[in-house]
């Protein structure tokens, strides 16, 4: 395989995912700032990632939990921009060795070959994206919204909806089609804004059976949707770390760690990243135990995406009372990473998703097994 952007080979598998990672984040990390001043998708951690090997390794499936658990960690602590584009690729292999066929790999391997990720677009208002049925496939028309990685992803899967049938299909359409509309200027995000997210249009764009991924509904299938939130919480987990540790060394260096007021928020701090990295843990463990009830998977993630959410936010407080007015300044590093949390942390649902967890959990008398 190659990759597009560079000429070195990419390697079929890395010898080890962590290794791998543990190569190409510093890299991305020093980038971060030039990503985020510029508002440009970060091809060159894209590449990084893609000469390590850390494209294709989805494709086949990380060894165990704890190790894609980690390397997205490790990836998101560098950058929750990268983390971001990374896991919506890790999403869309997992959702096409689950469910697509030979062909679907076909396609997303192609795309790996050049240097290029997948990812997932389901976001939508309104009707959203239709599928008619024509020979050999289906034509869409609609509009999908918060399309990350827009107008570099080329081979994204897309759901869409059939006409009279509320099941969506998992479409893996051809973004080089000319009945495809990028708007990238809808992104004035103040955070994560190297993402490129984007609305994209469709209009009469054909995809053939073989690009179909599963079967009507199979996306929105539990547990493997709700459950699949773990590896979101696996990155925002990094970006954590990250705040963290600027946290201290800004404490340690300014000479604030003297003040005891200072140093109860950050003691604060700390206990809440250490409950977020247990959750996020644990519903990476459940989420990926083929022993555990689905609906107990459905509940345990909601419940965990709603604590994760205000453990970060009282992180996020805890770090810019004590470090001060510094943090909402560039080119701090601190400004960046908060911003980037801030708006990566608002997903979409929780006040339903905290009431769902909460109906099961009144069913069990307030416990999981």
């Amino acid at each position: 395989m190659r990759n597009a952007h560079k000429a070195e080979p990419v390697p079929a598998l890395p010898p080890d995912y962590m290794d791998a990672a543990a190569a190409v984040a510093p890299a991305i990390y020093a980038s971060a700032a030039a990503v985020d001043a510029a508002a440009v998708f970060p091809s060159d951690a894209v590449a990084a990632l893609c000469e390590n090997g850390l494209l294709v390794a989805p494709l086949a499936g990380f060894a165990s939990t704890a190790l894609l658990r980690e390397t997205l960690t490790m990836i998101g602590s560098a950058s929750l921009t990268v983390g971001r584009i990374y896991e919506g690729h890790v999403n869309a292999a997992h959702l096409i060795r689950q469910y697509g066929g030979a062909a679907a790999m076909r396609i997303l391997t192609t795309e790996v070959a050049l240097g290029r990720p997948s990812g997932v677009w389901n976001a939508e208002r309104g009707a959203g994206v239709m599928a008619r049925r024509c020979a050999g496939g289906w034509m869409l028309h609609g509009q999908k919204i918060h399309c990350s990685g827009a107008g570099s992803i080329m081979r994204p899967i897309v759901t869409a909806r059939n006409e009279g049938d509320n099941a969506p299909l998992m479409l893996l359409p051809d973004l080089s089609d000319g009945g495809v509309v990028v708007d990238l200027s809808v992104w004035q995000a103040a955070g994560m804004r190297g993402t490129a997210t984007g609305t994209v249009t469709f209009d009469k764009v054909f995809v053939p059976d073989a690009a179909v991924v599963g079967g009507p509904g199979d996306y929105y299938r539990s547990p493997l949707f709700s459950g699949g939130a773990w590896r979101v919480l696996a990155v925002q987990l990094g970006g954590l770390d990250r705040i963290m540790a600027l946290h201290a060394e800004s404490l340690n260096s300014s000479g604030r760690s003297s003040d005891g007021v200072v140093r109860a928020r950050f003691a604060d701090a700390a206990a809440a990243h250490e409950l977020a990295r247990l959750s996020a843990t644990e519903a990476a463990r459940r989420a990926e135990d083929s022993g555990c009830d689905p609906a107990a998977i459905d509940a345990y993630l909601d419940l965990a995406r709603v604590g994760f959410e205000t453990l970060a936010f009282g992180i996020i407080e805890a770090t810019r009372r004590n470090v001060g007015l510094s943090t909402f300044i560039a080119p701090s590093p601190l400004d960046r990473c908060l911003r980037d949390l801030e708006t990566y942390l608002r997903q979409p649902f929780l006040d339903a998703s905290r009431d769902s967890a909460a109906a099961w959990l009144l069913r069990t008398g307030g416990r999981f097994a």
